[in-house]
């Protein structure tokens, strides 16, 4: 498919359908049309088109010359016209994130890693990155959770505050979802664990930080609840006769990974200003603006949860596609979910936000005894 963006700050949704909207600041996706190094062609995968146009570094990219700082060297590709990146400007906000953030190890016998980067688009302008992730298996073993939630840039103060605050509250109240429930409702399941979410941090404004608005909190979301077999039971009853159910509002997105080509359960829009959000939370009917998919999990890899800067990259970018491919085709530690989401590519400024999970048990790791 081949996608058509807008260059421009992510902005929340008018007043007609989910709030006032507010001038937009520096800090938001700067998402462009594709880069001519990824001009699209005739042959097809589950995410976009494969080209044979796509550039990659000669060698390992070595640190920005002339910034005063020294960086690791990266094999990540760098596609399409790039200038060279100036000093960073770190933000002096008390609210905000740390701009790396980096996990692996097991979670109920199957390997998670995430990596969050803030995009060039805030370190240009010495703002927050606005990303989080959160992940979490339920109290009766029935699946694991993962959440990532991407706070608006028209709001660069308190955007990333509501993120997390939604984030983990959305574990919080999906920890509580049983095996039999979401094998009878999981539509319903998710909408309620939404809501839930939603109620919760609209709480917590209430006490804690009047006189903010729900538009200062203001946050897109993903959350995608995954099978984990029951004691006893054969892994590959698990991983191929089970499905995985996914839930969202806004523009983050799931993708499922099979020997290198990506499927997403949700559709990306054809055409249109990307940059403008059509629903986030907290709101006042979180039920009106979800989106529920089913995630099919017959000879899945690896399952990805993104937020849409990365998503992006993924719908419009074969490089980017090809080189992520590669560096998930093995389950990841922190330093190289890191590394995987440095490549550089022509328009792509938003934070980078990547939450995945392997689908086959890594049982054969030693553990030290306590």
């Amino acid at each position: 498919m081949s996608l058509k963006w807008w260059r421009a700050t992510r902005e929340e949704p008018s007043a007609a359908t989910a709030g006032p909207a507010s001038p937009a600041g520096p800090s938001g996706s700067g998402a462009t049309a594709p880069e001519p190094a990824d001009a699209p062609d005739t042959q097809q995968d589950g995410t976009g088109t494969h080209d044979t146009h796509d550039t990659r570094s000669a060698g390992v990219v070595t640190a920005e010359q002339g910034v005063g700082f020294a960086e690791l060297p990266t094999e990540a590709p760098r596609t399409g016209p790039l200038s060279p990146l100036p000093a960073p400007l770190l933000t002096g906000v008390p609210t905000g994130l740390p701009g790396m953030r980096a996990d692996g190890g097991l979670l109920r016998g199957r390997w998670i890693a995430a990596a969050s980067l803030t995009g060039t688009s805030h370190l240009l302008h010495g703002t927050s990155g606005q990303d989080v992730y959160r992940y979490t298996a339920t109290h009766d073993g029935s699946g694991l959770v993962l959440v990532v939630c991407d706070g608006l840039g028209s709001r660069p103060a308190t955007a990333q505050t509501g993120a997390g605050l939604l984030a983990s509250y959305l574990c919080e109240a999906a920890a509580h979802i049983t095996g039999q429930r979401m094998a009878g409702a999981p539509q319903d399941v998710l909408r309620e664990v939404l809501a839930s979410g939603n109620a919760a941090v609209r709480r917590h404004r209430a006490a804690v930080l009047e006189p903010l608005t729900d538009s200062d909190l203001a946050a897109t979301v993903a959350v995608c609840w995954l099978p984990l077999p029951a004691e006893g039971e054969g892994e590959g009853v698990a991983r191929h006769a089970f499905t995985g159910h996914a839930v969202r509002v806004g523009d983050c997105n799931v993708f499922t990974l099979t020997r290198g080509r990506y499927e997403a359960p949700f559709p990306a829009a054809s055409e249109g200003p990307a940059n403008v959000v059509t629903a986030y939370l907290p709101c006042e009917d979180p039920a009106r603006v979800a989106e529920y998919a089913p995630v099919a999990l017959a000879g899945v890899d690896a399952v990805v949860v993104t937020t849409d800067g990365l998503a992006i990259d993924l719908f419009d970018s074969p490089s980017v596609r090809t080189w992520l491919a590669s560096r998930w085709s093995v389950p990841c530690g922190p330093a190289r979910m890191l590394d995987s989401l440095r490549y550089r590519r022509q328009g792509s400024h938003d934070d980078r936000t990547a939450l995945i999970t392997w689908s086959a048990p890594l049982d054969h790791i030693p553990r030290l005894e306590p």
